[in-house]
């Protein structure tokens, strides 16, 4: 997997933990914000034929 991929699966991952801890917190400007930066990085990934399917381990 080239560095790309692998940068890119990374941010996704740690946007999901975000998401995750604003939905925990019940905030819901930061829901938005994660949610938003989460559909940017499939879109890039999708546009870019990354297979996000498998998580990344940090």
């Amino acid at each position: 997997m080239g560095e790309f991929s692998t940068r890119l699966r990374q941010r996704i991952f740690d946007t999901q933990s975000a998401l995750r801890r604003a939905m925990s917190a019940k905030d819901p400007y930061a829901v938005q914000v994660e949610q938003g930066e989460l559909d940017s990085l499939l879109r890039i990934a999708a546009e870019h034929g990354v297979d996000v399917s498998t998580p990344t381990a940090a």
